[in-house]
């Protein structure tokens, strides 16, 4: 029995290794290649637009049946590396180089087993990439540090590396002989941009930052010692156990939004830290007020330079409808400058409403934070409505707001101030309706400002 299946599993492997053997002396060695397929006619170059990191060439593509496609070769930081297109397009892009010397690119015709034509060679000179283009920049920032990304004029995608030393006992070393630490990497494509990056403790350290392309090729790093600003929720900043943040009512005189019940829905309620929704911990506006948008104005009780506001909505009510607030902006003003340097409450003076300024406030006063709208994952429709709201949609909306102030859109942002006065620019009703609708009504939770205080 043992010798007839061993007899049986020679014949089985001496048939596999004549079957194989007659494969191969079929067309080629592959069973996916194509018999009596001619070596395709090499394509003619038409044009080279040179790009950032690369070039597009344009190619006219010959009317020969064998042809399936072009692909470019060309080495790229030492490495060979290919781009192809098929024959029903006629230009390619070569990309990836991190200098703007000339280079050659060799662009050969194949066919559908693979085989080329003979190569075509054809010189590029890239435009400045984008990691030797976009300026960058690292600051001390509230609870961390910012980098500044400017001049990305490609819009190229870009990782910044962020690291940390510790090491502050020679700040002149050389960067071989730091003791980096990654702290994070973020990611843009914007030309110009503030990226943060939070929860670093505020001790002084040296900080490097450099660019990553899509490629792998890397920046110069930059380095600057810097310490992360101190940040505080500014209603609970306790110095030796004093309160020094005891917000109240500023009561300015162009306030126009009025709780419609100071009892049950007061002003107060924006900063009680309740996280709830039952009475008194939110505030609802009266509905006759007049017109929209409408406004309040919070006293700080000391000066603080604001870094990022958080929001709560009337949790679980009426979501992303009714009075719930929809728009919002915020301003400040350390108060009225006085002769002698001081600064005392503003009187609420005006002036004409301007594009730029709808509400009319005095802008040598008050000066713009930022101008937010409530968050919405699945996004609203083309014409601003909320339409279908997702699970994750209402999740966001009951969790809140977290808008950090931007210093590219409104260099004033982090500017001292005293007076923090909060636009209800509109809420889901006047936004659909208009503002003339007779539902005026602003019904909301928590405005809580976040920075570094500035105890007087």
């Amino acid at each position: 029995m043992h010798k007839t299946m061993k007899l049986r599993n020679i014949i089985f492997w001496a048939g596999a290794v004549l079957l194989a053997a007659a494969c191969s002396d079929d067309l080629g060695s592959r069973v996916d290649q194509h018999a009596n397929v001619g070596i395709p006619v090499p394509i003619t170059v038409k044009g080279v637009r040179n790009i950032a990191g690369g070039a597009v060439i344009k190619v006219t593509i010959p009317d020969d049946p064998n042809l399936k496609g072009v692909v470019a070769e060309y080495d790229r930081g030492g490495k060979v590396v290919n781009t192809k297109i098929s024959r029903y397009v006629d230009s390619l892009t070569v990309e990836g180089y991190a200098d703007t010397k000339t280079h050659t690119v060799t662009l050969y015709s194949f066919n559908v087993n693979e085989e080329r034509s003979t190569g075509v060679d054809v010189d590029i000179t890239p435009l400045t990439p984008a990691i030797m283009e976009t300026d960058f920049s690292v600051i001390e920032s509230f609870g961390g540090v910012k980098v500044h990304i400017q001049n990305n004029k490609s819009k190229s995608d870009l990782a910044i590396c962020i690291l940390r030393d510790e090491d502050m006992s020679d700040l002149g070393k050389p960067l071989s002989k730091m003791k980096w630490v990654e702290v994070t990497t973020l990611f843009t494509a914007s030309e110009d941009i503030y990226l943060s990056r939070r929860g670093i403790e505020p001790k002084e350290a040296i900080f490097g930052v450099y660019l990553r392309d899509h490629w792998g090729n890397i920046s110069d790093t930059t380095t600057a010692v810097l310490t992360p600003i101190v940040e505080s929720k500014l209603d609970t900043v306790k110095v030796n156990g004093q309160l020094y943040y005891k917000f109240s009512d500023a009561h300015i005189e162009d306030d126009v939004c009025v709780s419609q019940n100071s009892s049950n829905y007061p002003v107060s309620a924006l900063w009680d830290g309740s996280g709830l929704s039952a009475i008194p911990h939110f505030f609802v506006s009266q509905e006759d007020g007049g017109y929209s948008p409408t406004w309040l104005t919070i006293d700080l009780g000391n000066m603080a330079r604001l870094s990022r506001i958080t929001t709560l909505p009337r949790i679980g009510y009426v979501i992303y409808g009714g009075g719930a607030v929809r728009d919002y902006e915020f301003w400040g003003t350390p108060g009225e400058l006085q002769p002698d340097g001081t600064y005392i409450k503003p009187t609420g003076k005006t002036k004409p409403p301007t594009d730029d300024n709808p509400n009319g406030f005095d802008t040598d006063v008050w000066f713009c934070l930022g101008k937010f709208t409530q968050a919405k994952p699945s996004g609203y429709l083309s014409n601003g409505l909320p339409g279908d709201i997702t699970a994750e949609d209402s999740q966001a909306y009951n969790a809140g707001n977290d808008f950090e102030l931007d210093p590219v859109q409104y260099p004033r942002c982090n500017d001292p101030i005293r007076y923090f006065r909060i636009v209800f620019a509109n809420t889901f009703t006047t936004f659909e309706y208009g503002h003339e609708t007779k539902n005026r009504s602003v019904q909301t939770g928590e405005v809580t400002p976040f920075g570094q205080p500035i105890i007087q």
